[in-house]
């Protein structure tokens, strides 16, 4: 049976801190709800430290200061499995993300055991142990937890403290210990420091088609639509979809009636925001050259398509050799700027580099790229 406490008052969460501080490091995981927001809601944050796991009730709690300054603390590792989500959830919850911080999604890779592993995967092939996940979809706002929910809670960070000290072992053998470090460290400061509201058209598939006034337009819109969505804590699609936002950009409607003939476009966006809209459109169309966006980059196509499928292939056997997942050696978007920018992306972990070493360059000078 799995030893866990339930926090609900801020000396609980207090002593859990003092206690917490003195280890070497702690598993963190959190449950929470965004069905219909654009924040997620945080239900539990689950704590486990010393063998033992701690589940805080936010809706009890009003003083965070503790946790914030033992995320703080740069000499506790903190450990948490698959952690983009969570990261949302303390920077909401907390102000703050916890550092040092390690992801044994990341680890699970890097230590050859497979790509993307769910948590109730990676528990089962590192400990035997098979985790149910029935509360995935449970209510983490309801109270009282029920005994189930709570149990799967702490399964959740209980599970996950044998898993790192695992993982860490498995990879200080392998002499890998250092890359888990880069590439977790690379994904921190992404997340302290995320594109803002008018870096979101990057993000709209089929951006790429769009050139000046109208790549203008869609930043624009996508903007818009981000303050829109967080002033009413509410999902962006519920404001207006990606394929609208394209949509309008592409054919810029100068009218009421255009703008209602749009695919995806509501009666109800209409009368709440078309007017709104229409002065973005009108702003955008007549804006001057210097404020129109650089172009997204196209997907390669001719002779770049070839070098792309052909540096595939070759990260794909170098993947390989290595016991590695070849996405996490280099991603689809690294690898289409090596080809269109023939030299190596900026800011990835040097570990790439080495393991993939002079055989890159030399690739790159036989095809050309």
């Amino acid at each position: 049976m799995t030893d866990f406490s339930y926090i609900d008052s801020n000396a609980g969460l207090s002593t859990l801190c003092e206690r917490a501080a003195s280890a070497d490091f702690v598993a963190l995981d959190t449950e929470f709800i965004r069905t219909d927001t654009f924040y997620p809601i945080a239900g539990l944050v689950q704590v486990g430290v010393g063998g033992r796991s701690y589940l805080i009730d936010p809706l009890e709690i009003d003083d965070w200061a503790p946790l914030v300054a033992l995320f703080a603390d740069e000499s506790l590792v903190k450990v948490i499995h698959s952690c983009s989500e969570d990261l949302e959830v303390f920077q909401r919850l907390l102000g703050c993300l916890p550092r040092p911080l390690l992801d044994t999604q990341i680890g699970a890779a890097l230590a050859g055991l497979g790509g993307g592993m769910s948590y109730q995967r990676l528990v089962e092939a590192v400990s035997g142990v098979h985790v149910e996940k029935g509360e995935t979809r449970s209510d983490w706002l309801q109270r009282p937890l029920s005994d189930r929910q709570c149990l799967y809670a702490a399964l959740d960070v209980d599970h996950l403290q044998g898993v790192y000290q695992a993982l860490r072992g498995s990879l200080e053998r392998q002499g890998r210990l250092q890359w888990w470090w880069d590439e977790c460290e690379q994904m921190m400061t992404s997340a302290a420091s995320p594109a803002g509201n008018e870096g979101y058209y990057l993000r709209v598939k089929g951006g790429w088609k769009l050139r000046g006034k109208h790549l203008l337009l869609l930043q624009r819109l996508c903007e818009w639509r981000e303050q829109q969505a967080q002033e009413q804590d509410v999902p962006r699609g519920r404001v207006l979809k990606d394929q609208a936002c394209f949509d309008i950009a592409l054919k810029s409607p100068g009218n009421v009636n255009q703008l209602a003939g749009i695919k995806e476009v509501s009666p109800k966006l209409v009368r709440r925001h078309g007017e709104g809209i229409l002065d973005i459109v009108s702003s955008a169309m007549t804006a001057a050259e210097s404020e129109y966006p650089l172009p997204i980059p196209a997907p390669p196509s001719g002779d770049d398509l070839r070098k792309f499928k052909s540096l595939r292939e070759f990260v794909q056997v170098e993947s390989e050799k290595l016991s590695l997942p070849p996405e996490l050696v280099l991603k689809k978007k690294e690898m289409e700027s090596l080809v269109r920018d023939g030299r190596w992306p900026d800011n990835l972990p040097g570990w790439r580099k080495t393991v993939l070493g002079d055989g890159l360059g030399r690739f790159l000078k036989v095809q050309g790229a």
